[in-house]
């Protein structure tokens, strides 16, 4: 949003705070200043022209003026005609720097004399007419342009979504007040200037059909009107915030929208459709079918059953929130308008701007959801400035359809929650200050508590924490304390680890290995995952941003896969990424009740270019995530053969503890690698967190064992096809309560060993926790184990 500098100055007293300083402040209160662009017009001063001929040796037109600066008279050639005998005109003398860049130099223009030049609006950056100079409307020969026109600053502020009273002057001036401790210049609610009879609701009908889409509409009737062009100073404020000013009418509910953050509409009210009742009707109502608008723009746009509209006795003249109708609109033979002044739901708005292909100044507000009393204050100001800037007469008793009326919110807060959430204390003197500044209402309670009103235009304070971030961002968070994580959190319990404390080791392993964790959106595309298939599950969702974020995704590899072609187009060839995050899954049969949202952890890495690379990326990923399931405190889990859509067919492994399968792990398609537009070969493991965290031991110090371990290896040959998980549990069943541990280390294939076989080495630790064993009890539970493998699997030994 863009802001005015000289416009913030009618709200609060800036006298020593410059533009500068001002985005200081405001970004230091959370309003991040973006740009700061500031015209400088001392060194241009106020001429009057006392003769204007025409350049008389010129092939192009020319005029030749005598310009009255005060203490002399100076010869101006200009090429515009408008700075007839009389003017006040902007001048720019030799040595000035005009706004636009230009430097003016003393010339001479076909034997004629120019000493300075007269300045368009363009040139100094007051709008975008170069067409003619710029006519003062007042001014003193020889003084500062500044004392006319002061010089202008604009900012553009990054305003979030949660503040839409901030997307109009008196909302950032209330912040900057707040922040400067400085009073604010004028009361929220302006003074109703209507006294006109008769009352102007007996002058239209207004009706809301759709109240869950439209909470208030006002209408007030203004009669007597005189359309023409707006004052020199409210065009020039449209124009420094970027708006093109059109008339009077239209550009006071322009100005407004910009000062209050409040969007206003104007009808021609003798084009409006009168009803059975000989008055014009206004219905707030969803558009039928095959109805069509033709919209200010020029557009004729098509409407559907989905959109709000607002219609006459017989026809749609505006799209409500979004734009209005070319037909209805105030035109210079306008006399009588229709004052619009409304609350519209925020995701209608912001559905409908993205059907019709549309997002207006009024749309960015609404979507947003504005508080409905905001509507009546809005809907006073334009009135007040129409009726001195038009010549208007303002009817009293305005229509104002008003079902549900907008509830106050009120949030008790304990005064110590403000020092023990901040981690700083603040005295309770300068907290009560602070809310009240921010036009809170504070009273306090017999029992020490305080009671809160935030004001009607912040509908995003509701809960003690959204007034301890008021404080705290006024008094200003670079006076709390640097403190080490979790030092003020005095209720955590060492013996119960949450969920994020016990998945950093997981993240410890992880970074070890050379992986780098990432964040990504939980909104991917829905034709992305249809061809990838597994969209079974995925949900839309109704609103969508983008067609690229639609859908709730149902697995986190595609998004890190983005990543690495990311990270390739960028010139690195390796890349280790990893997420821990949840994913989205419909309930079977119905897509419009609540998603499961399993927490999964999800890992990526690219294998090299060697024969072997797949075969020894597996093994690599396997030992990271085997390293992660041991610091987490689970059991070890087996690799069984599987597929997945997501996998390369016969390279995918399913990660399964204690019967449970977590998810897979393997080589990735390659139609998977072809959507991201990537070559090569990659690794990936995906799995449920849950299930591991449910099967895990919190690690707890324990005595060391009073007796020593017997280790013994043991290399199995077995047919190619014959899973070392398997050979693991047959090794466990056969060994009985002396074995503590079976670890497959190593896969061999070669020339000692039979075609088609594989020779599987493995470790085994033998241990009593009551005695020490002796080398035969463990010779004879290794030929059990022998005897166990060669029936069940056909083994030999090497």
């Amino acid at each position: 949003m863009r802001v005015s500098y000289e416009w913030l100055s009618d709200f609060v007293n800036l006298d020593g705070i410059g533009p500068k300083d001002a985005s200081e402040v405001l970004t230091r209160l959370g309003l991040e200043v973006e740009s700061l662009n500031v015209i400088d017009l001392s060194e241009i001063v106020v001429g009057k022209v006392l003769e204007q001929i025409p350049h008389p040796k010129s092939r192009n037109p020319l005029w030749v003026h005598q310009v009255d600066l005060g203490d002399r008279v100076e010869q101006i050639i200009a090429g515009a005609p408008n700075a007839i005998p009389g003017s006040l005109v902007p001048v720019a003398l030799p040595g000035t720097t005009v706004p636009n860049g230009k430097l003016v130099k003393d010339l001479n223009i076909a034997g004629y004399k120019a000493s300075g030049m007269l300045c368009s609006a363009e040139e100094l950056l007051l709008g975008d007419d170069h067409s003619g100079i710029l006519i003062l409307e007042a001014g003193k020969p020889g003084d500062s342009l500044e004392s006319v026109i002061p010089s202008q600053a604009t900012m553009d502020i990054e305003v979030t979504s949660n503040r839409p009273d901030c997307m109009g002057h008196l909302g950032v001036a209330r912040e900057l007040a707040a922040g400067l401790d400085r009073p604010l210049k004028g009361d929220f609610m302006p003074a109703f200037t209507g006294t006109a009879d008769p009352p102007g609701r007996d002058l239209v009908e207004v009706s809301i059909d759709e109240p869950d889409l439209c909470s208030r509409y006002i209408g007030g009737v203004i009669k007597g009107v005189k359309v023409g062009p707006s004052p020199g100073w409210l065009q020039r404020r449209l124009r420094a915030c970027g708006v093109r000013p059109i008339n009077n009418v239209v550009d006071i509910t322009n100005y407004v929208l910009l000062e209050y953050a409040q969007p206003l509409h104007v009808f021609d009210v003798k084009k409006l459709g009168q009803g059975e009742g000989g008055l014009p009707e206004i219905h707030v109502r969803r558009a039928k079918a095959g109805e069509r608008l033709r919209c200010l723009d020029g557009i004729e746009r098509e409407l559907t059953a989905e959109m709000l509209v607002i219609a006459d006795a017989e026809k749609p003249v505006a799209i409500a929130g979004v734009i209005g109708g070319e037909d209805s609109a105030v035109t210079e033979a306008t006399t009588d308008i229709l004052l619009e002044a409304a609350t519209f739901s925020g995701p209608s708005v912001r559905q409908t701007a993205r059907e019709v292909g549309l997002r207006t100044e009024a749309s960015a507000r609404f979507e947003k959801g504005l508080p409905a009393e905001l509507a009546l204050a809005g809907a006073r100001r334009a009135a007040s400035l129409i009726a001195e800037l038009a010549g208007g007469t303002v009817h009293r008793e305005w229509a104002d359809v008003y079902p549900r009326p907008q509830e106050p919110v009120r949030v008790r807060l304990r005064p110590a929650r403000v020092d023990e959430v901040l981690g700083v204390h603040v005295p309770l003197e300068e907290a009560e200050s602070i809310l009240k500044r921010l036009n809170f209402h504070v009273r306090a309670l017999e029992d020490g508590e305080w009671d809160v009103l935030p004001p009607v235009f912040r509908l995003d304070v509701t809960i003690p924490e959204d007034l301890v971030e008021e404080v705290g961002r006024v008094y200003g968070y670079d006076r709390v304390p640097p403190t080490l994580p979790g030092r003020r959190h005095d209720r955590w319990n060492p013996s119960v680890p949450s969920l994020g404390r016990r998945l950093d080791a997981a993240r410890e392993v992880l970074a070890g290995a050379g992986f780098t964790e990432t964040w990504n959106p939980a909104l991917v595309s829905g034709r992305a995952l249809e061809n990838l298939r597994v969209a079974a599950h995925a949900m839309r969702v109704s609103n969508a941003l983008s067609d690229d974020m639609d859908t709730l995704r149902t697995s986190l590899v595609p998004s890190l896969v983005d990543v690495v072609a990311l990270n390739r187009d960028r010139g690195r060839s390796e890349v280790r990424v990893y997420e821990i995050a949840s994913v989205f899954l419909a309930p079977v049969g119905d897509k419009t009740g609540q998603p499961e949202e399993p927490l999964r952890l999800c890992a990526v890495a690219t294998c090299g270019a060697e024969a072997d690379s797949g075969r020894k990326a597996f093994y690599a990923m396997k030992s990271v995530l085997d390293a992660c399931l041991a610091d987490l405190g689970a059991p070890i889990c087996t690799y069984q053969r599987a597929s997945a859509e997501l996998f390369h067919p016969g390279r995918c492994a399913a990660v399964v503890i204690e019967g449970r399968q977590l998810g897979y792990m393997g080589e990735l398609h390659p139609s998977v690698l072809a959507a991201a537009k990537l070559e090569g070969r990659m690794i990936a493991v995906e799995i449920d967190v849950e299930p591991v965290i449910e099967a895990a031991q919190i690690p707890r110090a324990r005595p060391l064992p009073r007796f020593p371990a017997i280790e013994r290896d043991l290399a199995v040959v077995v047919e190619d096809h014959v899973a070392a998980a398997a050979l693991q549990a047959a090794i466990a069943e056969a060994a009985g309560e002396f074995l503590e541990q079976a670890r497959a280390f190593d896969e061999y294939h070669g020339p000692q060993v039979p075609d088609g076989h594989k020779s599987i080495a493995f470790t085994l630790t033998f241990r009593s926790p009551e005695r020490t064993l002796t080398d035969a009890e463990v010779d004879k539970v290794m030929a059990d184990i022998r005897l166990s493998l060669e029936k069940r699997h056909r083994a030999r030994f090497r």
